[in-house]
């Protein structure tokens, strides 16, 4: 006897296994896999829009007014409540987050305006071909109502409709010939994912992963369930069990509107099981779920939980005002993809966009699960809306408050659980601060020495010759840098002097042909061993101010830095705006000598605050000035700063952004030295130097070395290097 070909749900899940089998053993030589997997999506896409408009133009085009004002009416308050059940998990799931400790370098993004999204044009297809073309789903459905209502009050339009049912039949048709070909589009895609995603990857994100995955399993497969059986007479185990291989398929592709035809089929079949079928569910069935597609669903409403994972990441939590803002505002942008708008709500709460990064690395996962809960809320909604319009709708109490309350237990024990382990998890784990202290050169050239203890003899500078003239003809660059400069001039972990100018310094060395002699010096007279010969440079990442220019001459600017506040994370939000600052009583401001210029500007923005000299930022950080509301820095520096002192945030003031000038130092008079220190910045400025430098020393990038991705082929076989 033959052996029984498993169904397709089977198959799936073989394919999708064996996917993950071959990325594992294989690792990255699986990345081409890609092109397969993007062919077989691509496949599927390929039929689902124009089914969608055929299908709606019929069933809008032959339904009756009374109908479809029942229709919407119901919809609406389903999906009502789906969305506040979503809203409520939103809510609740945070509180599974421990306390830690954390700190980032610098982002561009804390200087960035929010980013805007057009949510008119989303829905209103000025232009119905632009809309058909660019795949903008919400545009073309209104466009389909439009038009379906339009036919609906015509006379005389039923041979054209049967036309269009026929060509949405065909459409249907080959949809389902390539969904047969499913089983090799998801081993395609699970061998790419599974040989590409990096553990460390996926460790830094764990606490989100673990977080929005419990959320989905509770509400795909515990409370959309019981929500439909506990109001018509399907079981819950059924709609789990009919649209089985639709998830499968969802799950592999990430895209639900792939096999919207087969959910579709798989809502009629829940009927037709309970002999409870007709024409009257088919093409309520077939206007419904098309219309509640462009709608928020469950899955996307759910995906908000990654904004207050980011601020718990950082080390800011949401407060009262910013759920508001985030529950009210997710609730609209849950009408857009995730990709757009998730960094609308970062924005909205100030978490810096950079960390919109780390979720698109989570979509390779979340996407395919978030999906799902899709999947299954559109499902729900139209079973039980259906159901409504044909009279079968029914809510039984007794099942409505079982779900309650366990939904209410399974809450608690994920809430409870998932908080322990995370927080043994992210015991001691903070490492921010090694990420800095570790750095080195990205590019050492120079043949280099370092002066960190006692001052080298002066070198007496010749006065008929420039000092140009004269590091050439000794062969050696002497550069000097100040204590306390993170992360432009610092002694790492190892004892080395390294940072952003200390790099620039190697390759002004290189390009000049000498030796580097790189010394630390006091911030008291720094700028005197300029024209002593101590040093022929100060490169320190110093702040071009307008007393600094009497003391030494200046290059031209190298780069801006952005004036912000250095506070404790629990105040950054009282310094998020300029008006909320001044609105700060009995406000004491520290002031760091390098920016000892600017107590004039304060005491006129905020002409009741209180200035405090210090010497260095070390002492606030250290918590050695109490008094002290904040600390007036500059952002980029700051940065470096929070991740030795994480219990510290920079706090930029919003609209008005305000930067700062830096500029290396030299001996006063030498005009000849400052036209070529002139010309070389503007070189590295333009053949990209400066912005990898940036990159690396303020932005962090690179930190991290990258080992090849684990795979058994050449972990444990050693079959590769």
């Amino acid at each position: 006897m033959s052996a029984k070909k498993p169904n397709l749900s089977a198959q799936i899940l073989i394919g999708l296994f064996a996917g993950v089998g071959c990325g594992l053993f294989f690792g990255d030589f699986c990345g081409p896999f890609d092109i397969v997997g993007d062919a077989f999506i691509g496949l599927l896409q390929m039929t689902v829009l124009p089914y969608i408009v055929l299908t709606l133009l019929v069933n809008i085009g032959r339904l009756s007014m009374d109908r479809g004002r029942r229709l919407i009416a119901a919809g609406l308050v389903i999906l009502a409540l789906l969305i506040a059940i979503g809203i409520t998990a939103v809510a609740i799931a945070p509180l599974a987050l421990p306390e830690r400790e954390t700190a980032s370098f610098f982002s561009t993004s804390m200087v960035e305006p929010p980013p805007e999204f057009d949510l008119v044009g989303l829905y209103i297809p000025t232009n119905p071909f632009a809309s058909l073309a660019d795949n903008i789903v919400p545009a073309v459905v209104l466009f389909c109502i439009m038009v379906g209502l339009g036919l609906a009050r015509l006379e005389g339009t039923e041979r054209l409709l049967d036309d269009l049912d026929v060509m949405a039949s065909a459409l249907n048709r080959v949809n389902t010939m390539v969904v047969k070909m499913t089983p090799m589009g998801v081993f395609a895609i699970a061998a790419a994912t599974a040989g590409t995603m990096t553990m460390e990857e996926v460790g830094r994100l764990q606490a989100y992963l673990i977080l929005y995955s419990a959320m989905v399993l509770v509400l795909t497969f515990w409370v959309v369930p019981s929500l439909v059986e506990a109001c018509t007479p399907f079981r819950a185990k059924d709609v789990l069990r009919i649209p089985k291989a639709t998830m499968l398929t969802i799950f592999a592709t990430g895209k639900i509107i792939v096999v919207l035809p087969q959910l579709i089929e798989d809502v009629k079949k829940l009927f037709r099981e309970a002999d409870l079928g007709s024409e009257e569910v088919d093409s309520t069935t077939e206007v419904l779920m098309p219309l509640a597609y462009p709608f928020p669903n469950l899955g996307t409403v759910a995906i908000m939980i990654f904004v207050p994972f980011a601020g718990w990441y950082l080390g800011s939590g949401l407060e009262g005002g910013d759920w508001l803002i985030l529950l009210g505002a997710g609730t609209l942008s849950s009408f857009v993809a995730p990709v757009v708008g998730i960094p609308f709500l970062m924005s909205l709460v100030q978490i810096p966009s950079d960390m919109f990064q780390l979720f698109v690395i989570s979509t390779v996962y979340t996407d395919r699960i978030r999906v799902v809960l899709g999947a299954m809320h559109l499902f729900a909604l139209t079973a039980i809306v259906t159901a409504v319009l044909t009279g079968s709708f029914k809510i039984k109490k007794a099942r409505l408050i079982r779900a309650g309350v366990v939904t209410g237990v399974l809450a608690a024990l994920f809430v409870v659980g998932i908080r322990l382990y995370l927080g043994q998890s992210f015991r001691d784990a903070y490492t921010a601060d090694q990420a800095l202290v570790k750095m080195h050169m990205m590019k050492g050239t120079a043949e280099t020495k370092a002066y960190l203890g006692t001052l080298p003899s002066p070198l007496v500078p010749d006065p008929e010759q420039s000092r140009l003239h004269q590091v050439r003809e000794r062969g050696v660059l002497r550069v000097g840098f100040l204590q306390d400069s993170l992360p432009f001039a610092f002694v790492n972990s190892e004892g080395q002097a390294v940072g952003f100018d200390l790099e620039m310094a190697d390759n002004l060395a290189a390009d000049l042909g000498v030796a580097l002699d790189v010394i630390r010096l006091d911030r008291k007279g720094a700028f005197k061993r300029l024209g002593d010969g101590t040093c022929d440079l100060i490169m320190s990442g110093l702040v071009l101010t307008s007393s600094k220019p009497l003391l030494a001459s200046f290059s031209r600017p190298y780069m801006n830095q952005t004036l912000a506040f250095l506070v404790k994370d629990n105040r950054q939000r009282d310094f998020a705006t300029h008006q909320l600052v001044q609105g700060i009583q009995n406000l004491k401001i520290g002031l760091v000598p390098e920016l000892a210029d600017w107590e004039d500007r304060i005491s006129s923005y905020v002409p009741d605050a209180e200035i405090v000299e210090l010497t260095s930022p070390r002492g606030f950080l250290r918590g050695e000035h109490e008094e002290l509301d904040a600390l007036l820095y500059v952002a980029e520096a700051g940065s470096a700063w929070t991740l030795l002192y994480p219990a510290f945030s920079v706090a930029i003031p919003k609209p008005m952004v305000v930067q700062v000038p830096m500029a290396y130092a030299l001996p006063s008079g030498e005009q000849h030295f400052r036209a070529y220190l002139d010309a070389w910045v503007e070189m590295r400025r333009r053949d990209g130097t400066i912005d990898r430098l940036f990159e690396h020393w303020i932005l962090g990038r690179g930190t991290e070395r990258s080992t090849p991705r684990w795979s058994v082929i050449r972990d444990v076989l050693g079959w590769v290097e």
